[in-house]
């Protein structure tokens, strides 16, 4: 985040809210979802808030809790969310089996298809230039970010 005191948090009653850590009183409250804040996360450089829900609605906020933009895609709830580690670029997981990516700075979207289960985990490599992917049907998948295309897949047991 801008501030280090500031913490983001959500639940199950569709808000989200910025908090102060050690002054114990809220910043900001994150309204807008209409179903459980499932993942928060702050950008690399702490000017986005990324607000995911099950209602398959992502909210990008501005580091202060002012809403920027609504990001509406995924047929399914929205299981997490990771920013690129150097740029406003958004990756997202679904329950619809799908990944999303956003980038925030020129309002463009990849979707990233190819599990046949939830996508319940992935993040960019350190560098940022590839993706990695898991999911319920037990694959693992590494993509590259620019053009969406699977270039490895995992298989578990």
């Amino acid at each position: 985040p801008i501030e280090s005191t500031l913490v983001a948090i959500g639940g199950g009653d569709a808000r989200g809210f910025l908090w102060k850590i050690f002054q114990g009183d809220g910043a900001a409250k994150l309204h807008g979802h209409s179903d459980s804040v499932s993942c928060l996360a702050f950008s690399y450089d702490g000017q986005f808030l990324a607000s995911g829900s099950l209602d398959r609605i992502v909210q990008i906020w501005d580091g202060y809790g002012n809403l920027k933009g609504v990001l509406d895609g995924p047929k399914g709830g929205i299981e997490w969310l990771r920013w690129h580690p150097r740029k406003h670029i958004l990756l997202a997981g679904s329950d619809d089996s799908t990944a999303w990516m956003w980038n925030a700075d020129k309002d463009s979207l990849n979707i990233f298809s190819g599990h046949s289960g939830s996508v319940t985990c992935g993040d960019f490599t350190p560098d940022g230039k590839i993706i990695c992917t898991g999911s319920d049907d037990a694959s693992l998948r590494i993509w590259n970010p620019k053009n969406g295309e699977s270039i490895h897949v995992g298989q578990g047991m």
